[in-house]
């Protein structure tokens, strides 16, 4: 790892700073791509400014190693549901075409893992166009020939508890999924809400070999075998 860098983009984002949270204590080479500079301040995290239209930095980085995608449009709660058509060309350009593009260059740059955000009920064929969407980049990335992809399902991303920016829409939604998450039992159970924190330290923490999809069941698992 001496002579490699770990890349993270969308580290604006909940997932991503949170993510960066748990990689700066790892003490690795980390660099944050983000279209600003982030708020917080790491002490093994250096923010780069990119372009994600060129694919440019204010920084020449080679010898790229693992890239963590937490990269997303900002979306309304009811986005999830129904993408208005007006708003489906920029949304596919940056849930698809920013992290292909971004992919192909890391590749370039001797990047061979991958760790992504997808959702439950990525398909290509969805009739939900934010499902659909997911299930296209999966597919997409499937043909780059990274050696090691880790593809995140997760179903609702409970916030942190700690949230002072959670509005009233977004508490009542996480209350409800975490009802009915006691519902959500044998097939169903990788629909459930899973906690931020867990989705996080699940990114940073597992790194197998080969294709992985990951569901639920695995975010909760403990180091050692267990579950909660």
């Amino acid at each position: 790892m001496d002579n490699k860098n770990i890349i993270v983009f969308g580290g604006s984002g909940l997932i991503g700073n949170s993510v960066l949270n748990l990689l700066d204590k790892k003490k690795s080479k980390i660099y944050a791509f983000s279209r600003r500079n982030l708020d917080n301040k790491f002490e093994n995290v250096k923010d780069i400014i990119f372009n994600f239209d060129t694919l440019e930095a204010n920084i020449e980085l080679n010898n790229w190693d693992h890239i963590y995608i937490c990269l997303g449009r900002r979306l309304n709660v009811w986005e999830l549901l129904y993408i208005k058509k007006k708003d489906r060309e920029n949304h596919f350009k940056i849930e698809h075409d920013y992290v292909i593009k971004i992919l192909e260059k890391a590749k370039k740059l001797g990047a061979k893992d991958i760790s992504i955000i997808s959702a439950i009920g990525a398909n290509k064929k969805s009739l939900n166009f934010y499902l659909k969407t997911k299930g296209l980049l999966e597919e997409s990335i499937k043909l780059l020939g990274y050696d090691n992809v880790s593809i995140l399902r997760p179903g609702h991303i409970l916030t942190n508890k700690n949230s002072i920016s959670k509005d009233f829409l977004v508490w009542i939604i996480d209350f409800f999924s975490k009802i009915s998450n006691f519902f959500l039992i044998g097939p169903m159970r990788k629909y459930r809400a899973i906690e931020i924190d867990k989705i996080s330290n699940f990114m940073v923490e597992k790194n197998n070999k080969g294709l992985n999809i990951y569901y639920y069941d695995d975010f909760i698992t403990v180091n050692k075998g267990g579950k909660e």
